[in-house]
């Protein structure tokens, strides 16, 4: 996916996309000038982002 598509698919604004690619926030990778996120991989750091929440607010934390 291209960073248009990930902030489609995310519902955010490219430049946040270009931001977290950068700070490595995000599972990107750039070939040359352009930056592409894999979409499985895209899907996975969704999933364990969320269940981190979920443990998180069943611990208390």
């Amino acid at each position: 996916m291209n960073v248009g598509e990930v902030a489609r698919y995310l519902r955010v604004v490219p430049d946040t996309i270009y931001r977290k690619a950068r700070r490595g926030e995000i599972p990107a990778v750039k070939v040359g000038k352009v930056w592409r996120f894999p979409k499985a991989t895209l899907d996975k750091w969704l999933n364990d982002a969320a269940l981190e929440t979920v443990v998180k607010k069943e611990s208390g934390l």
